[in-house]
């Protein structure tokens, strides 16, 4: 790890800490380097990524600062990564069922373009922009992302206020790419939707109608299975 990055990444992360000792630093196999924040409430994972960029020709800096906001339901998500595992499909590293993005806050354009203030600094050796930044960063969780978090930690808000009235083809653009289908069958049950039934026959017919075409598909195959067993998983606990 580079010590520049070690640093900045500490200074932010003290300085999180300390303003919201609720949220807890953590790390992913997949970028030790990258700095992380969640705190659980309820059965809901909210979760804050702190984008840096670390350049290191032709000198090493520390630059920008940036985030990735989302919320986790952690039964859905849960359920998902063990039946992905079982059925040994991919499992994502981080799995968010909602994003702060444009579709979830009219402001996310602005609060994005509030970081590119930060862009040209090497972070690691200015210490009056490091500190400006970290205070950016304590106004917009304060200001956007806790609202954010309270507002979708509420898989009935999810089912009612976008499951059942965002069109299929758009829902990812909130519950972000991969398995949304599975998401909304799983939303939909545990909220006891009257459309469930109707939407799972409507995927059902999907995979049967290409029964033939893909027997020899193995992903194809065992992401099938996985539907199968989530559906009896679904019908039987839920």
């Amino acid at each position: 790890m580079s010590r520049k990055v070690d640093f900045v990444n500490d200074y932010i992360a003290n300085y999180v800490s300390d303003n919201f000792p609720e949220l807890s630093r953590f790390k992913i196999e997949m970028n030790e380097d990258a700095l992380y924040f969640h705190n659980i409430v309820d059965g809901y994972k909210h979760v804050l990524y702190v984008g840096l960029g670390h350049i290191t020709y032709p000198d090493e800096k520390v630059v920008h600062g940036g985030f990735h906001c989302w919320t986790e339901v952690t039964i859905v998500e849960n359920l998902l990564i063990e039946l992905l595992s079982k059925h040994k499909l991919y499992v994502k590293q981080l799995f968010p069922t909602i994003y702060f993005d444009e579709f979830t806050n009219t402001d996310f354009k602005g609060v994005w373009d509030s970081f590119k203030q930060f862009d040209n600094y090497d972070l690691s050796t200015n210490k009056e922009i490091l500190d400006k930044l970290c205070k950016h960063y304590s106004n917009v969780i304060k200001q956007y992302f806790i609202p954010f978090w309270k507002k979708y930690s509420n898989i009935q808000y999810i089912n009612d206020e976008i499951i059942d009235k965002v069109d299929q083809m758009d829902l990812t653009d909130y519950l972000g790419v991969g398995l949304v289908q599975f998401k909304k069958l799983i939303i939909m049950r545990i909220c006891k939707n009257q459309r469930y039934d109707s939407y799972k026959e409507w995927l059902l017919n999907i995979y049967r109608t290409k029964e033939d075409e893909m027997k020899n598909d193995s992903e194809w195959n065992a992401k099938y299975n996985l539907f199968k067993e989530l559906i009896e998983i679904l019908e039987t606990q839920y």
